[in-house]
């Protein structure tokens, strides 16, 4: 995607931060910290996107860390007012089990004595399309679309040290975006969109969400999920480049009462190279 940082400031480079801890309701719930940095390059007509990214998860016994180096381009004549932005992203999966900490259905079953872990590569592809509108009541307004595929590869991971063996299967998720940039006369600006992630042989999830830029300074958002899930989030931007936000998600569902809520922390610095 190519963000507000660029759309709305035009700053190149950005870098950020997050930290999630998910159902905290959960005994060994999901906790994921990330590391980001994107920088888009103009230079004579040509315009290249690169980046990098580092994510740590650790969900009960099971844990994955991930590097990944990121680069693609922007088809455009002027990148600030539309284009089709591509990218590929090729990195290095470590997962690891701490198979001391499974506990077995049933009491004959035998994983494996040693706790495991394997390195394996992982692909992503993007595409994304945004535009500058010209005329009528939405002037200067941007819309855009995209489509990404972060785990192109799949895996199949087969664990085995002679005395058990067990499988590790993650399917692909493909995840299609929509929205807008809504400008309004006092400098503030909307930003509703529309997520859609699809796993195979699981149910299509679907949420809506609206971001209200009140000032330079402060933003607030909601939105909810055809699953029942609710998500708050405010922030607000230090010398318009420092973005510090807080996102909180709740199921209503039947995860709710027993996984609880999520919270999330997320630090983006972004300025023009």
């Amino acid at each position: 995607m190519i963000g507000a940082d660029y759309l709305i400031r035009e700053y190149n480079v950005s870098v950020g931060a997050t930290f999630r801890t998910q159902w905290v309701g959960l005994e060994n719930h999901p906790v994921t910290q990330s590391l980001k940095g994107d920088y888009i390059y103009e230079n004579r007509g040509v315009s290249i996107l690169s980046g990098a990214y580092l994510i740590n998860d650790q969900t009960g016994p099971t844990g994955l860390t991930g590097l990944y180096g990121k680069i693609g381009g922007i088809l455009s004549d002027d990148p600030y007012w539309g284009g089709l932005a591509f990218a590929i992203t090729v990195g290095v999966q470590q997962f690891r089990i701490k198979t001391s900490e499974i506990i077995l259905r049933d009491p004959g079953d035998v994983l494996t004595a040693d706790d495991q872990n394997k390195i394996t590569p992982d692909v992503g592809l993007g595409i994304f399309y945004y535009k500058n509108l010209d005329g009528g009541p939405f002037e200067n307004d941007f819309v855009y679309g995209g489509l990404s595929i972060p785990q192109v590869l799949g895996l199949n991971l087969n664990f085995d040290d002679g005395t058990g063996e067990f499988n590790l299967k993650r399917t692909q998720h493909i995840y299609a975006v929509a929205g807008g940039y809504k400008f309004l006369k006092s400098g503030s600006y909307l930003q509703p969109s529309v997520w859609v992630r699809y796993v195979n042989a699981a149910p299509i999830s679907i949420d809506f969400n609206l971001r209200y830029q009140i000032i330079d300074e402060i933003y607030i958002g909601g939105g909810s999920s055809l699953s029942g899930n609710f998500h708050f989030e405010a922030g607000f931007i230090i010398a318009d480049q420092l973005r510090i936000g807080y996102g909180y998600d709740y199921p209503f569902n039947t995860i709710g009462p027993v996984g609880g809520s999520s919270h999330e922390i997320s630090l983006n610095f972004a300025f023009e190279r």
